[in-house]
């Protein structure tokens, strides 16, 4: 079954290469990327499980961990004036189970986007940072 050409369609399966994107609820900086905080003694593989499942109602399989970017586009400044620099494990994967949606709250919208149309889209920072180091940019 190939995708439709609605790419927020959550009933088709994913064409190859499309990367799925999120909407954070309460926020307007563009689109985002699935993730979350690693709970204390959690190896960040089961992390990304869990927050997957938690924020897309979706059960997904680790293909690879694709990269472990740092640096200034991973720092942070708070209102407080604390600053921090966050390390990330990003890693590709598949859904196993179940139909994209947002699922705990966390998220407004879903959708998947083919990488020609990744450079055009607004999309948040972090994320703008994540998929140049993961080369989707």
């Amino acid at each position: 079954m190939n995708c439709c050409s609605c790419r927020r369609c959550r009933s088709c399966p994913p064409a190859a290469g499309r990367v799925l994107l999120v909407r954070h609820a309460g926020h307007d900086d563009g689109w985002g990327v699935l993730g979350g905080a690693v709970d204390v003694g959690e190896p960040p593989a089961a992390a990304a499980v869990r927050e997957a499942r938690e924020e897309i109602s979706a059960d997904i399989q680790l293909v690879r961990l694709a990269d472990v970017p740092g640096g200034p586009d991973y720092e942070v400044s708070y209102p407080s004036g604390d600053r921090t620099a966050y390390v990330t494990a990003v890693y590709e994967a598949r859904i196993i189970s179940g139909s994209p949606a947002p699922g705990d709250g966390e998220l407004s919208e879903l959708a998947w986007f083919t990488p020609g149309e990744l450079p055009s889209l607004q999309l948040s920072r972090f994320s703008r940072a994540l998929l140049h180091a993961t080369g989707r940019l």
